[in-house]
């Protein structure tokens, strides 16, 4: 429930604040039908903002293991945060377990090491055991090898160095961790290794291979004296660390099995093939450390970690300078905005993965290197951070983000200066794990300039003496690292915030050197106008927008419901409320908000007003035209505004005007717009238009100078796919799924892949993996994949009979475009199988739903289908009525793609007459307006090429004819849709 003092969320069954400590109305509070521990009868999972233990307030919860769930907290005895990992019930009921665990930990605590991450304590709450240690902001090596797949020789020498200092100094004080992994090994943010859990292995023993003594360990990386149940000593986590290295060098563990009896067997006997066999570029001297690591008997291994240290500075020494710094992690999250969902990205799952997606990738890896944003067009760009709360009132802690927020809004109005939104700070400061943070060190205001492309940083703190606010502020040049401007405003009461924003965006632009001309010139309607006439509605806005920007969609929903309950003409508030509506597929109550807000444009600056002007014109097809101009006066005032030529792009990427596409997708990258939308659409468009390699080349130029990315992986996976170099393209979608926290739609990409390399039955069984994940979506994915697959083989009753299913669950949560989707392949499935009538039936009801949903797309999609089963059924004269009324619909798209349709359509009819001139010249037409066949849109082009094929057949030019025919055998994408063919 949320605090009345301090407005911050807490359970609904707590009686005190876990933010502020103050009581909580009785009223607020209700039961949490949680799961409870069978053994200790507290919270399986300890919710954000909760007390534990009357010490440890939990922040959030990062992960499970295999000894319980593992939280970061803060602990109010020591004033820092730390890892609270949580021991399941059977351990913690485990009593000669906890008194090892004791035990070890006597041991554990005495290793202090800048690599070794520090044990703190075991403990007890309610009957559950808890252990708490050092917390490590960054990412566990087997996540990022996942991720990166091979490090250079560079890179994992200079992690293993690391971790054979921090295991050099355990070793010295007689402490072997003897289950070291990669799992255990954490990076932090500045590329440092920190190996974790000493003690811990040894406290959960479980009967040994020979059943003699006990196992100790993780399978993979165990020694043969463990595996036997012996005693681990110093090289027994040299054997460990071998079997890391090796992972590191290949991308893959020396010995893999089914059980964990099968790889046991291979640590006791097996010699492992050599690093240098997967991977070439390993030099000779760390292929033979790593050996020598992994000798089976303990005697020929290096005896002591010093040893290896020595042999990695000869290695280190040899290899180039640029590879002896581990670069930092970079995180790349992608909310710029939430884009409509459209059919046509469904059944082109690649390129639309942006579109379907629309998800925030949290991503950690490392990179080679990272470049500031030079700041487009020479205007000051200012990254405004977090305001201090001075007054020593936690009540008034949601003004820290809020006045900065105002500031961001009243900023953002200028001609003359760039200022980054509040929803791109909210990610920066999340990826450098800072979000909560009341300060800011100098460090982290480096990295917010850098990310940010910002030129200057300005601070501030908000103070309160009786009713008088007082806010100050200080201006910094990130270039020069000196304060180029400071002040204080003040006013009297929380009504007074906008005036005092309002003059304090003036004094930031005098600071700023803009001339007085400029100032006059610039635009600046006061912030009453432009926002909200309630301070409290505007903080809830702004708390609402973390949670959008969470993806807490229905948090978020509720607090701008509240918002614009305190006022009911808040625009800003409308509009936020259709995004997150449009996350959650209520396109209905999306609409209902866009419509709200529309209605209330005067509301809002004049640049807002017209971005939302284009987002609701976006929603129709008719009215993209509107959207356009809406967004092109946009650049009239702002011309390098990176939000909206990236909005251009994306809409111009949707109806194949590729040229126009790249040109916004280009000017959004120069702009600064670091999220991955503009990249991928630029790719996609090269793609389209026969330009593989300047694909190629946007995409990894992403890689170089920003970070990683699921969904850019994925279209460098259609790169090797258009190349017909299938294994390259498995390689990527597999990074990219390792990357995604939500990978259901990448999945189905890679059951495509396998379809576009004639691996059917690899195909079916990716399809049907799907229904194994929790996305929601998944088994529609699933369903569709397994159609076209059976349509692939001829099996068109078994593609019927899976689309019905499809249909009939579409149609049960009233999604209407999705249910038209299945009916495509349906109606196609039977008009294939003669099965004519039917097909006829499921067009003319998907022609229904397109009229009613007024979606001209699937209108034209039905009488395209409609006109090609008329023409079989020799229906000719109702078909020529069809061909008009398409003919009609297509004449004013912006697509160039739709004319082929009509074109297709009146080339059939021909064709059934026996006018074959007609018909070819029409096939011709319509083939001459595809995109290049090397590419995503690439999917209908058998359907197109098939029907002139068959035309100059009939005609009886049978050399035109094999030459159409065998532009489908070489299709790649295409082989996905219209397989049959």
């Amino acid at each position: 429930m949320i605090c009345p003092a301090c407005r911050q969320d807490n359970p609904p069954d707590v009686a005190f604040c876990g933010h502020c400590g103050r009581t909580l109305p009785e009223s607020g509070r209700q039961a949490r039908g949680t799961e409870t521990f069978q053994a200790a009868g507290i919270l399986r999972e300890l919710a954000t903002g909760s007390r534990f233990a009357g010490r440890y307030q939990v922040i959030e919860e990062l992960g499970k293991g295999g000894m319980g769930r593992v939280y970061k907290a803060f602990d109010e005895k020591i004033r820092e945060k730390v890892a609270l990992k949580l021991l399941k019930p059977e351990i913690s009921a485990d009593e000669a377990a906890i008194e090892r665990f004791s035990n070890e930990l006597r041991f554990a605590r005495r290793i202090a090491h800048r690599h070794v991450c520090r044990m703190f304590d075991l403990g007890e709450a309610e009957g559950s055991h808890f252990i708490t240690m050092e917390y490590v902001s960054g990412e566990d090596l087997r996540s990022i090898l996942r991720m990166s797949g091979p490090m250079s020789a560079g890179k994992t020498a200079y992690i293993a160095r690391q971790i054979c200092e921090g295991l050099a100094e355990a070793h010295r004080l007689g402490v072997v961790h003897r289950d070291l992994k990669p799992q255990n090994i954490m990076i932090d943010r500045e590329g440092n290794a920190r190996i974790m859990d000493f003690g811990i292995a040894r406290s959960l023993k479980v009967k040994g291979l020979t059943g003699a003594g006990v196992v100790i360990g993780t399978p993979e990386y165990m020694s043969p004296e463990q595996v036997e149940g012996g005693e681990a000593d110093n090289r027994s986590d040299i054997y460990s660390l071998g079997i890391i290295l090796y992972e590191m060098t290949t991308g893959r563990a020396p010995f893999e099995g089914e059980t964990f009896l099968s790889i046991a067997l291979k640590q006791k006997t097996e010699a492992p093939k050599e690093p240098r066999a997967w991977n070439p570029h390993v030099p000779d001297d760390l292929n033979r450390l790593i050996l020598r690591c992994l000798e089976k008997d303990k005697s020929k291994r290096y005896q002591k970690v010093e040893d290896i240290l020595a042999d990695l500075d000869r290695i280190e020494k040899g290899v180039p300078a640029t590879e002896k710094v581990l670069p930092a992690k970079k995180t790349t999250t992608s909310r710029e905005f939430t884009v409509k969902i459209t059919p046509r990205k469904l059944v082109l799952p690649a390129v639309g993965l942006a579109a379907l997606a629309a998800v925030a990738i949290l991503l950690l890896i490392f990179l080679p290197g990272r470049k500031a944003v030079a700041p487009a067009g020479g205007k000051p760009n200012v990254a405004v951070m977090y305001f201090e709360n001075n007054t020593g009132d936690p009540g008034l802690d949601h003004w820290r983000k809020a006045l900065p927020e105002l500031l961001v809004t009243d900023l953002s109005q200028s001609k003359y200066v760039k200022v980054l939104s509040g929803d791109r700070m909210f990610e920066i400061l999340s990826e450098l794990d800072q979000a909560e943070e009341r300060t800011y060190s100098a460090k982290t205001l480096r990295e917010v300039a850098e990310r940010a492309g910002a030129n200057h940083i300005l601070m501030g703190g908000l103070t309160k003496a009786g009713d008088s606010f007082r806010l100050d502020y200080r201006l910094k040049s990130y270039g020069t690292g000196e304060t180029v401007g400071s002040g204080s405003v003040v006013g009297q009461g929380l009504d007074s915030f906008y005036a005092m924003v309002d003059t304090l965006t003036g004094k930031v632009k005098e600071d700023l050197k803009l001339t007085t001309a400029e100032i006059a010139d610039d635009v600046d309607v006061v912030l009453g106008k432009i926002t909200t006439s309630s301070p409290e509605a505007f903080a809830l806005y702004v708390e609402g927008r973390e949670y959008h920007n969470k993806r807490d969609f229905a948090k978020s929903i509720e607090l701008m419901n509240q918002a614009v309950a305190l006022d009911p003409d808040f625009a800003m508030a409308y509009r936020s409320l259709a995004m997150s509506y449009s996350n959650i597929f209520l396109r209905a109550e999306k609409k209902r908000c866009l419509e709200k807000a529309m209605s209330l444009r005067d509301r809002v600056s004049q640049k807002e007003r017209l971005l939302l002007e284009g987002e609701y014109y976006q929603e129709s097809e008719r009215t993209i035209p509107q959207a356009i101009r809406a967004y092109r006066e946009v650049l009239k005032t702002y011309p390098d505004d990176a939000f909206v030529h990236n909005k251009l792009a994306y809409l111009y990427s949707d109806y194949d005007l590729f040229e126009r596409c790249i040109e916004h997708s280009l000017c959004s990258i120069r702009s600064g717009n670091r999220t991955y939308y503009p990249y991928s659409y630029a790719a996609t468009a090269y793609q389209a238009l026969g330009q593989r390699e300047k694909a190629k080349e946007v995409i990894e130029s992403y890689f170089r100078d920003i970070g990683e990315s699921a969904p850019l992986r994925a279209d460098l996976s259609d790169y090797f796919l258009y190349s017909g170099k299938y294994p390259e393209a498995l390689a990527e979608i597999d990074r990219a799924m390792a990357l995604s926290p939500d990978p259901a739609q990448l999945a189905f990409s890679r059951g495509v892949l396998f379809v576009c390399q004639g691996d059917l039955s690899q195909a079916a069984a990716a399809f049907q993996r799907l229904l194994e994940f929790k996305d929601p979506s998944a088994p529609m994915y699933s369903l569709y994949g397994m159609a076209q697959i059976a349509i692939l083989q001829g099996k068109y009753r078994e593609a019927t009979s899976l689309t019905e299913r499809g249909i009939a669950a579409m149609e049960r949560i009233k999604e209407e475009q999705f249910a038209c989707i299945f009916r495509q392949v349906a109606a196609y499935a039977l008009w294939r199988s003669g099965r004519l009538s039917e097909a006829l039936a499921i067009s003319r009801r998907i022609l229904d739903a397109g009229r009613a949903m007024d979606d001209l797309y699937w209108q034209r999609t039905a009488l395209l289908l409609q006109g090609m089963i008329l023409c079989q059924m020799n229906s000719l004269a109702e078909a020529a009525k069809v061909a008009a009324d398409l003919t009609s619909l297509c004449r004013d798209s912006l697509n160039p793609q739709d004319k082929n349709r009509a074109d297709h359509l009146v080339g059939m009819i021909a064709l059934q007459k026996g006018d074959h001139a007609e018909a070819i010249d029409r096939f011709k037409q319509a083939c001459g307006r595809l995109p290049h066949e090397h590419a995503w849109s690439a999917d209908r082009h058998a359907f197109y090429i098939g029907s002139l094929a068959r035309a100059y057949e009939q005609a009886g030019t049978i050399e035109d004819a094999r030459r159409e025919h065998e532009k489908i055998t070489a299709l790649t994408s295409g082989r996905f849709r219209y397989g049959d063919i």
